[in-house]
């Protein structure tokens, strides 16, 4: 290279450098906790950053993400619940379908995680360990399946009333249905969710966050809350004795049960007062 080349390349190449706005000092960005807010995009004044749908990005197949559905009623309880109307005024900024409950567990009482997915894992587990890839919600949702799941809603449900907290409860089985009450993601969503092949997937059972999530963490603490308030729980118990035969420990014993919390000592009006005042 010449020298007058090498010089329109050195010039050339301040002029780029010269563009940085050291984005990089101080302002990191997660992608673990990004909630698209888009303030990225906002704030760079050389439009370098652009969000653009998965649709348009060529990813390779095991790194894709797919939203078939988003929430259109979101029950959501505070800690402490003295906070409630501050909270909620910014919360819903972000999250417009969020609707107040009592407190944080009311709210924790609302996951369907733990009713939805261990039925569907456990009395699916020889074809998901025999097919490559299965759709648990479609193939794997039969009758005997239903019945199990809510057989096993009607334990978080009893739970939620021996509690005295209110209705609605969000029954799942408004999931299922077409009309009726309409569920946390709107009406006819299972049909949608069965109807796009996005959940027909590879689920390694000791390692998938249907176990590791809803089993492990979710079931093991309606467990705990149901057995603290005196509530009968055989689906629930029976279950999670299920998933510790498969994991090869105890799950009762697990992190998130209201014994490892230190939970398990309140009285219902000491945890009324907890979940009230936040001490």
């Amino acid at each position: 290279m010449n020298l007058d080349a090498a010089a329109t390349v050195l010039n050339a190449a301040r002029r780029q450098a010269a563009r940085c706005l050291v984005c990089h000092v101080q302002t990191i960005y997660d992608p673990e906790l990004c909630v698209l807010c888009n303030r990225c995009v906002d704030v760079c004044p050389e439009y370098c950053l652009q969000f653009v749908p998965f649709g348009d990005v060529d990813l390779p197949e095991d790194q894709r993400a797919a939203v078939t559905a988003r929430a259109t009623r979101l029950p959501t309880g505070v800690y402490p619940a003295r906070l409630h109307e501050a909270a909620f005024a910014v919360v819903k900024r972000a999250f417009p379908a969020v609707e107040p409950v009592e407190d944080a567990l009311s709210a924790a009482l609302m996951n369907a995680g733990p009713v939805i997915h261990p039925p569907l894992i456990f009395m699916n587990a020889g074809p998901l360990e025999h097919f490559e890839r299965w759709d648990i919600h479609k193939e794997g949702t039969q009758p005997a399946i239903r019945r199990v799941t809510d057989a096993l809603d009607a334990e978080r449900i009893a739970a939620r009333v021996a509690l005295g907290y209110a209705a609605p409860h969000f029954p799942l089985a408004d999931h299922y249905r077409e009309d009726g009450e309409e569920w946390m993601y709107g009406r006819r969503v299972h049909a949608k969710l069965t109807g796009s092949g996005d959940w027909k997937e590879r689920i390694v059972l000791e390692e998938h966050r249907y176990m590791r999530e809803d089993v492990v963490m979710g079931l093991a603490f309606l467990v705990s809350v149901c057995e603290w308030a005196g509530v009968a729980c055989p689906v629930a118990q029976g279950l999670l004795a299920l998933g510790s035969a498969v994991l090869g420990r105890s799950l009762r014993k697990g992190a998130r049960t209201l014994e490892a919390l230190g939970l398990a000592r309140l009285s219902r009006e000491g945890m009324r007062a907890l979940l009230r005042e936040g001490r």
